[in-house]
């Protein structure tokens, strides 16, 4: 079915796009005019002076001793991103789980120990100069996707609804082992042309923004009132509340989106922080609880799906 084929639909993509550059290339006589991934030939240290130490010693270098204190203020700013990334993933998915009617796919959340075994396994990877781990959104919400089972008793005209998700390991085991499998296709990495790559996140992007609050209380702003659809929040909420909070949410989006575009992005962090203490000290002068649990909550119906509509149609991701 579509909604099956959707969710290889980025692979799909990504190998027509490659078959198409490579027809490109064979009839510009051998020339590549496009970008490519930069994969190295071999799995050692990108830097030099390392040779084939992997190991990287904090006393390896003689630095001040004011700079072990001074790296924690970097190291708190990146633990926070790491921290949103990581609870933000795990309440997406838990929110997908209390879709379900089955209460036995109900299970207890784990932050904690989700931020725990991160924060070892990023420890680990530090000493040794290998990428950081954190949880992965679209792949998360992708694979929780791929296991849902949805009614096919519905009449014509009703939406689907997710009936059970088939919560298992193996997949999960499957998917990683083949993510590890990458490093030994280095030659038909170098094949994917880096535009290619950039139009999947360009489309990640687009579909995150279309999938959030913000986005529909803005495209709202510009229709009839008739048209609204039927959300607790266009009810409980007036309509210049609604547009005032909107408002702040635009400012505070753009305030990030300049800061991280400046030489000032190490600061995005701290920025997202102090929205916290914003929203929680400053917004209540101006909205009640009542408003502010409406206009923060998500309520757009997750127990169902359209029959034609495409898993990455449905993907919401932080911004």
């Amino acid at each position: 079915t579509r909604q099956t084929l959707s969710d290889f639909g980025m692979t799909i993509a990504l190998i027509f796009m490659v078959l198409f550059d490579m027809l490109v290339t064979k009839s510009a006589g051998g020339h590549s005019l496009t970008q490519k991934i930069t994969v190295p030939n071999s799995i050692r240290p990108s830097d030099l002076e390392r040779d084939n130490i992997w190991f990287i010693s904090p006393l390896r270098k003689r630095l001040p001793f004011w700079v072990y204190f001074a790296s924690s203020f970097p190291a708190i700013l990146i633990s926070v991103v790491l921290f949103f990334e990581v609870e933000l993933t795990g309440i997406m998915i838990q929110s997908k789980l209390k879709c379900v009617h089955s209460t036995k796919v109900i299970k207890g959340t784990g932050y904690h120990l989700d931020i725990m075994i991160a924060g070892i396994l990023i420890s680990i990877s530090g000493l040794f100069g290998l990428p950081w781990i954190c949880a992965a959104p679209v792949r998360s919400l992708a694979h929780v996707a791929s296991l849902s089972k949805y009614s096919n008793t519905h009449a014509p005209g009703e939406k689907a609804r997710l009936i059970d998700i088939k919560d298992q390991r193996l997949t999960n085991i499957g998917v990683h082992l083949l993510i590890g499998c990458t490093i030994f296709a280095a030659p038909i990495i170098r094949k994917i042309p880096v535009a290619a790559l950039f139009g999947i996140f360009l489309y990640f992007g687009i579909v995150s923004i279309s999938g959030t609050q913000l986005f529909s209380r803005i495209k709202m702003t510009f229709i009839p009132t008739k048209y609204y659809p039927n959300f607790g929040y266009l009810r409980r909420v007036r309509q210049m509340k609604r547009h005032i909070y909107t408002f702040i949410q635009v400012i505070a989006a753009c305030l990030l989106i300049t800061i991280k575009m400046t030489n000032f992005a190490f600061l995005f962090p701290l920025i997202l922080i102090l929205l916290v203490p914003f929203r929680k000290m400053c917004l209540p002068f101006i909205f009640t609880e009542r408003e502010l649990s409406e206009l923060d909550g998500d309520e757009e119906p997750g127990s169902t799906f359209d029959d034609e509509i495409d898993f990455y149609g449905q993907v919401h991701l932080p911004i």
